[in-house]
């Protein structure tokens, strides 16, 4: 008697297109990690537990073990999805569902569900296909390890993270993504990655990517999916009010969400980040950090009135952090016939003599040489200015308590995070913790570069409202030197 053979045929347009790159994930096996992050409402696990549903139906050897860092989370949360999807597509007769089980009676393939509370609970997990990781950013590093070394003893072994990126603090962030080289691929999706040695791929994608949100659209016309309005509207209302916000759980970025303790207290990216244009009609206000690690800082501001922009940065990571490689940047970005006129800031101590050079010859020195078909004019104060008191200065500015508006362009992407997430240390300076490149190994203070250019430029520029400021708000001298004079800005 002949077999007979089930065919379930499922609408193509029920997937968002995250579901095709997993799927193609899923049956390459030199694939061994799959790691899907990005915004709330993106459709990340809900791909994910559609896929693996299909999968039990057609695979039998497609069991997986879907683990929370918590047992708790594992009812109401992605077992939940399983049951859902399996009642819409109208499956339930073909699925037994039991607490913390799920098999797919055709194929015999099933997944268990079970909460790590610590690395030593990851055992027996040697017979599964797939291991899927549901809000990894909750788990330890140690887990992860863990995890790695246990799942071996069948072909085409998987191991699948989906999360939203909370932290670029986080483990997973310092210690497995900065790790890779990371080359990214054209996709129909917020982002794609593959790794060089073509073992892990990364997908990225937010609520813009899911049809399930903003529709499926073909010529201007709704074909599927749906638009909801209320959910658009509400990140349209944390883009205006908590950028930080919208941008990690709205548009999946990498970030951290502001906890306290940061040194520019007062910087408020809905209120300071903008996008901002060149105006070729004012002069180019450039200043200088001189580390060259994780980059030299040089930011582009320019400056009118009471009101200060910052159109631009060049922070240049090795092998390009040098003056020259910097200049060479300005220059290629800002052509001398185009600007009218240049004035260069930076850090005081910069000034002093190179060993390694003619007498006379330093930092400075050489940007103007490097630059000296803009004619450039040195701006320095005598001394640098106090951390903490420029730091508040600059903070009232922030607040609106000084009348100096300070803008930032939204291009500025390593200023912008500088800005947000510099911390204030115990004697109310900016803390320079210290951090380790984990390719070059080269140790660097990954805060304060560009706030200290920060502090410089707007000390020097407004050297008179700094002068009252320090003084309690009495009009007095500029107390800076000769390098800058009361009318030269």
């Amino acid at each position: 008697m002949e077999a007979k053979t089930l065919t379930i045929d499922i609408n193509p347009l029920l997937f968002n297109n995250v579901y095709w790159h997993l799927q193609k994930a899923y049956h390459n096996e030199d694939i061994r990690f799959i790691w899907v992050y990005g915004g709330s409402s993106a459709s990340k696990t809900f791909s994910l537990v559609q896929l693996q549903i299909a999968e039990m139906l057609s695979d039998p050897t497609s069991s997986a073990l879907i683990m929370r860092k918590f047992a708790v989370d594992i009812k109401d949360s992605i077992f939940q999805d399983f049951k859902n999807i399996i009642n819409d597509w109208g499956l339930t007769q073909y699925f037994t569902i039991q607490t913390n089980f799920i098999k797919c009676n055709l194929t015999g393939a099933f997944c268990r569900f079970r909460g790590l509370d610590d690395s030593e609970k990851v055992k027996g997990i040697t017979g599964f296909k797939r291991v899927i990781l549901e809000e990894i950013s909750q788990f330890d590093e140690v887990d992860l390890k863990q995890i790695k070394k246990r799942l071996r003893g069948k072909k085409g072994q998987q191991i699948i993270g989906i999360f939203n990126p909370i932290s670029e603090e986080h483990w997973l962030k310092t210690n497995v993504f900065d790790l890779e080289h990371l080359i990214e691929v054209e996709s129909d999706i917020s982002g794609y990655w593959v790794n060089k040695s073509g073992n892990t791929i990364v997908l990225k994608t937010n609520y813009l990517d899911n049809v399930y949100i903003v529709g499926r659209w073909k010529d201007g016309e709704l074909i599927g999916g749906f638009v909801d309005q209320h959910v658009i509207a509400d990140f349209e209302k944390d883009k205006e009010t908590d950028n930080a916000y919208y941008q990690i759980y709205g548009l999946g970025n990498w970030g951290k969400l502001r906890t306290g303790g940061e040194f520019w207290k007062d910087f408020n990216p809905n209120v300071h980040i903008r996008t901002v244009k060149w105006n070729e009609d004012q002069p180019i206000h450039l200043v200088f950090d001189e580390n060259i690690n994780p980059y030299m800082t040089c930011l582009v501001w320019q400056i009118s009135g009471k009101n200060q922009t910052q159109i631009d940065e060049i922070c240049l990571p090795d092998p390009m952090n040098r003056r020259l490689h910097v200049c060479n940047e300005f220059i290629k970005r800002y052509p001398v016939a185009r600007v009218k006129g240049l004035f260069i800031y930076g850090d005081r101590t910069s000034k002093k003599e190179d060993t390694g050079k003619e007498k006379g010859e330093n930092f400075f020195t050489d940007i103007k040489n490097h630059l000296i078909d803009y004619k450039p004019t040195l701006r320095l104060q005598n001394v640098n200015p106090s951390v903490k008191q420029s730091g508040d200065f600059i903070n009232n500015c922030f607040s609106g308590r000084i009348e100096i508006n300070i803008i930032i362009g939204d291009n500025c992407k390593k200023s912008i995070y500088d800005y947000q997430y510099a911390l204030e240390d115990s004697d109310g300076t900016i803390k320079k913790t210290k951090k380790t490149n984990p390719i070059t190994k080269v140790s660097y203070e990954e805060f304060g570069h560009c706030s200290d250019a920060l502090r410089y430029i707007t000390t020097v520029a407004f050297a008179d409202d700094y002068s009252k400021y320090l003084r309690g708000g009495r009009v007095s001298a500029p107390f800076i030197g000769k390098n800058v004079s009361k009318n030269s800005y």
